[in-house]
């Protein structure tokens, strides 16, 4: 994964007051923690982030940062907080990293083609959605494409028989189900010879009395 630019400032001021006034100004409030450092309060341009993350299918992003006080500095974006109604940005959390240290890192997992067994009527159900990956930053996909084209009806996928790479250990368990094709729901014959037995109830008027 080739890493993202960013420009990052250290803040010495916390709290939610100063993280909304921030936000009013168009910067984001994050943490930036990992290999022995201790955690930092950073802030960064909003639109400079929204713009990182245009460009990726996952939040999961390797980032080179200019940090304040320290030069260049490699990171992963580890952590992207929405707001729960907006979807605007309000907070993220950077992990720095080292060129030569392997690291841990859930990948997305893509599901890619269409399955024989819908095509023939059956349900595809996506059932694993990431598998964890241990890798060297540079080594670490962003996502990882699964062809579930060959699948048919009954047929699964597990984490054994998704293709990674040579220098990608993946750490998830090998028979944890990715994917599967279902047979299409059939309803219960005899409540279908029921249904077109029954005879429809009648519902007559009562005669007023007079």
């Amino acid at each position: 994964m080739e890493a993202e630019q960013l420009s990052v400032k250290k803040r010495s001021l916390e709290g939610s007051s100063s993280a909304r006034r921030m936000r009013g100004a168009g910067r984001l409030p994050g943490v930036i923690y990992g290999t022995g450092s201790e955690p930092a309060a950073i802030e960064v341009e909003t639109h400079a982030v929204e713009q990182v993350l245009h460009h990726h299918q996952s939040e999961m992003i390797l980032i080179d940062i200019d940090l304040e006080g320290e030069g260049k500095v490699s990171v992963l974006l580890k952590d992207v907080q929405h707001h729960p109604v907006t979807g605007a940005l309000v907070h993220v959390d950077l992990q720095r990293v080292s060129a030569n240290e392997t690291l841990q890192v859930e990948v997305p997992l893509e599901l890619v083609g269409e399955p024989e067994g819908v095509k023939a009527g059956g349900l595809l159900d996506h059932v694993m959605h990431g598998i964890l990956v241990e890798c060297l930053p540079a080594d670490l996909p962003e996502t990882v494409d699964v062809d579930v084209s060959a699948l048919n009806i009954g047929d699964s996928l597990h984490v054994s028989d998704v293709v990674v790479g040579d220098k990608v250990t993946v750490i998830t368990d090998a028979d944890a189900m990715v994917a599967s094709v279902a047979a299409p729901k059939v309803a219960d014959e005899d409540e279908d010879v029921a249904e077109e037995g029954a005879e429809p109830e009648v519902i007559t008027e009562k005669p007023s009395e007079e």
